[in-house]
């Protein structure tokens, strides 16, 4: 009797159990794939109005994008990639940008960022006269 009641326990807890991960998953892939869908949104956003301020945009895809002047503060641009680009005037006060790669783009102060520019812009160094 012990030994039924035992078995029964382990098969139950394994049902509930992978029950537990399936539902995970599938919150897992509905906030993915919310999150994209709000990424798309605030790209479409920024391009048309260059108002996006506290927008989502993580892993955006802004290359060679002219964002002149674009208001970006408070925004979550982890991971975007702003290669080429230019963000001259824009105002990035408050914006995450850990593992945004601003290679090659033009800094808000008119600065070029020379490669390897990830998280912030390491701005090209001028040869000394």
């Amino acid at each position: 009797m012990f030994k039924n009641l035992t078995l029964i326990l382990v098969i139950a807890l394994f049902i509930i159990g992978i029950g537990k991960k399936s539902f995970s998953y599938e919150r897992n892939s509905r906030l993915h794939s919310l999150n994209e869908f709000n990424v798309k949104k605030n790209t479409y956003r920024l391009l048309r109005t260059k108002k996006c301020s506290g927008c989502y945009l993580v892993n955006a895809k802004l290359s060679r994008v002219d964002l002149r002047n674009a208001d970006l503060r408070n925004a979550n641009l982890i991971g975007a990639t702003f290669i080429k680009s230019t963000l001259l005037g824009a105002n990035l006060q408050g914006a995450k940008t850990a593992g945004a790669n601003f290679s090659g783009a033009v800094w808000v102060d008119g600065s070029l960022c020379q490669q390897g520019s990830i998280g912030t812009c390491l701005r090209k160094q001028t040869p000394e006269e």
